[in-house]
């Protein structure tokens, strides 16, 4: 008897420990800058000048070595590499126009910097192509193994994940967490199909609402877990492989955009937020091969003619709080180094500002 006892509680514990587990994963987390493990203000960083940059946009690093820029559309080229050690260039890729390796315009999906195989995305031909780094060192052009069109409801200017050889998950540019407003789009986030489109058009929707949505997509490779860090509230979604919401950290600010329907002569009802607010959460991002890096500006009074400092969240995929890194002006566009002992990033004052490129030591 006293075995079946032993055997009945050991049962019993097991059990209560297997739904403990399943209850932490799905609860939501809401946490505050208190919540930190740790806390670093980061100052002075060095600014890394580079001559015969043409007119950068944005910067990422790779490889520790290898700096990534994208130019403005006024560029011939609108892809380049230099070598961060020499800071000469080393490429001059994407020039301007309608051939073969031609792009009409570049926004990079990099985000990590072991890259091998990444996308460039022309937003001006809804396409997205598939390079491969060391190929494009060795033969000096793109070659892109990949070319595949991208459905006209994704919100472009937000980042995808590929699935699989057919499928992507992208932001839909008419999702919005309003009942009033929400165009009866359930989640934020679905699966696409390459080079299909979904015939909608504007007159399908009630409401334009991509001025005022979007978020940072990324996956944990590990566990095929979708992140989705919104941009304009302080949550951040965790999802399954099959894009079921498993759970939300919340904060560290809490705050929640007010929207309102300005009057307008178009088709559809133009959705912005109330008092001429413009709400600025998780701006950009970075992955390890262990941590997230989460570039937060959390503000609503955003002056893009005086730009605010910003601050970065260290995670890992656990959800777990590491550290904030508190800096004194506002970059975006960051990137670390494989020891995670500095982050790069594009920083300026204002946006009319052409952007500086800095090292911080962390």
């Amino acid at each position: 008897m006293k075995t079946k006892q032993t055997f009945i509680v050991l049962i019993s514990l097991i059990i209560g420990s297997s739904c403990t587990t399943r209850k932490d994963l799905n609860q939501d987390l809401v946490f505050s800058r208190e919540d930190f493990m740790e806390t670093k203000e980061l100052n002075n960083p060095k600014k890394i000048i580079i001559d015969s940059l043409l007119n950068p946009a944005n910067f990422r690093v790779v490889r520790d070595s290898i700096l990534v820029v994208v130019n403005q559309q006024n560029c011939n080229y609108l892809f380049e590499l230099y070598s961060l050690n020499t800071l000469n260039p080393i490429l001059q890729l994407a020039p301007k126009g309608n051939g073969p390796e031609d792009m009409l315009s570049c926004a990079t999906c990099i985000n990590s910097g072991n890259i091998v195989d990444f996308y460039l995305q022309d937003y001006n031909k809804n396409e997205f192509c598939k390079v491969n780094l060391d190929t494009m060192l060795i033969k000096k052009k793109l070659q892109p193994s990949e070319k595949f069109k991208y459905s006209s409801e994704i919100l472009e200017t937000t980042d995808v994940c590929i699935s699989d050889d057919k499928r992507y998950i992208a932001y839909n540019m008419w999702y919005l967490d309003s009942e009033k407003y929400c165009n009866d789009i359930k989640s934020p986030i679905s699966f696409y199909t390459k080079n299909e489109d979904s015939g909608k058009a504007m007159g399908d929707f009630t409401h334009f609402v991509a001025s005022i949505n979007g978020g940072r997509l990324f996956k944990d490779i590990k566990s095929n877990h979708v992140w989705m860090a919104d941009m304009h509230r302080d949550v951040i979604y965790i999802y399954n492989d099959s894009l079921r919401q498993i759970r939300r950290l919340i904060g560290p600010d809490i705050f929640k955009p007010e929207y309102t329907q300005k009057q307008i002569d178009a088709p559809v009802s133009f959705i912005t937020y109330t008092k001429n607010e413009e709400y600025r959460a998780y701006t950009d991002y970075f992955i390890t091969d262990k941590h997230i890096y989460l570039v937060y500006e959390g503000n609503k009074h955003f002056d893009p003619e005086n730009l605010s400092p910003v601050e970065i969240f260290k995670l890992d995929f656990n959800g777990t709080l590491l550290c904030n890194y508190k800096l004194d002006r506002y970059v975006y566009s960051i990137s670390v180094d494989s020891s995670e002992k500095y982050i790069y990033c594009a920083s300026r004052k204002s946006v009319k500002d052409v952007p500086v490129l800095l090292k911080y030591k962390i």
